[in-house]
């Protein structure tokens, strides 16, 4: 294994910097475990893995006070930050720090661009098997400590994206499509991402066949299990699935406590209350009423 230093405090990161900008580093290997609606609500980044091509960093945020400190070793570097696919880790920096990471490249659009398929690991060809990663990615990348096996899974993801990136660079060139990649790739680290958990109130099951009226019911118990879920640092599936939602509706569900009722069945933990959903309900509806208000046209009457 190669060696590697665990950092968590905003000190070691502000040394950490320096020691890259000493060393003249030109490329770090970057790659983040985080949390996405999984163990709790939200997106979050929970570690940061770095590799220098000699020696390797993870980078605990969680611990870290001021961003700018994280700042000066992710933004404006004078490192280029070797990613194998960014667009999910971008969106959680930019969503849950502020924090815009550049200049990047990524490797996932350079090997798609060659026509090659599949996930880091089948261009690396790291051992394990695809159960044990998956195991690994699952796991609640909050919690702490964390343990020496999920650390060293860590750092394993970065160890081979140096000399990857040197064998898909030189197929690039080789073919012609160098100039296109980079393009591509400013795009990449250009783009601004948003997270909108309320949006997806769409992928309730029968959604798109519902009649108006029972669609801004479906909207309204999207919003409140969003509500009700960051009140309590939960994922909002655990409060209710898409399928749960498609149930209420098929029934008449309407009321807090007919929702809790359902949800509660058969639940032995992270049980609904109904006098704090009836109050995210109560917002839900407010809200959505207030947002369809502000489109339609002026003058326009609600039926």
């Amino acid at each position: 294994m190669t060696p590697y230093d665990y950092i968590d405090t905003d000190a070691g990161i502000a040394a950490l910097t320096r020691r890259l900008r000493e060393a003249r580093v030109t490329r770090l290997a970057i790659d983040v475990e985080g949390e996405n609606n999984l163990h709790r609500y939200g997106i979050h980044v929970g570690l940061i893995q770095l590799f220098d091509g000699t020696r390797g960093f993870i980078v605990d945020p969680l611990p870290n006070r001021d961003r700018s400190i994280l700042k000066g070793l992710l933004e404006d570097a004078p490192w280029t930050l070797v990613w194998f696919d960014a667009g999910n880790d971008l969106l959680s920096f930019q969503h849950a720090m502020g924090i815009r990471p550049s200049p990047i490249l990524d490797l996932a659009l350079a090997a798609r661009m060659l026509g090659k398929t599949g996930g880091l690991h089948q261009h690396t060809g790291q051992a394990g098997s695809a159960s044990a990663k998956d195991k690994f990615q699952r796991s609640n990348w909050l919690r702490r400590p964390l343990s020496r096996a999920l650390l060293d899974y860590a750092i394993s993801d970065v160890l081979e994206l140096l000399p990857l990136a040197d064998e898909l660079l030189a197929e690039l060139e080789a073919r012609g499509l160098g100039d296109a990649f980079r393009a591509r790739n400013l795009e990449q680290q250009a783009a601004t991402r948003t997270w909108n958990p309320l949006a997806n109130f769409t992928r309730i099951p029968g959604y798109n066949r519902l009649p108006r009226a029972e669609k801004r019911r479906a909207r309204i118990l999207w919003y409140a299990r969003e509500y009700y879920g960051r009140a309590y640092d939960v994922p909002p599936a655990r409060v209710a699935s898409k399928q749960d939602m498609g149930r209420m509706l098929d029934k008449g569900i309407g009321d807090a406590a007919g929702i809790a009722g359902l949800l509660n069945q058969g639940r032995g933990r992270d049980r609904i209350d109904p006098a704090s959903f009836a109050v995210h309900l109560a917002q839900a509806e407010k809200d959505v009423d207030a947002e369809e208000a502000s489109r339609r046209p002026q003058g326009a009457r609600h039926e």
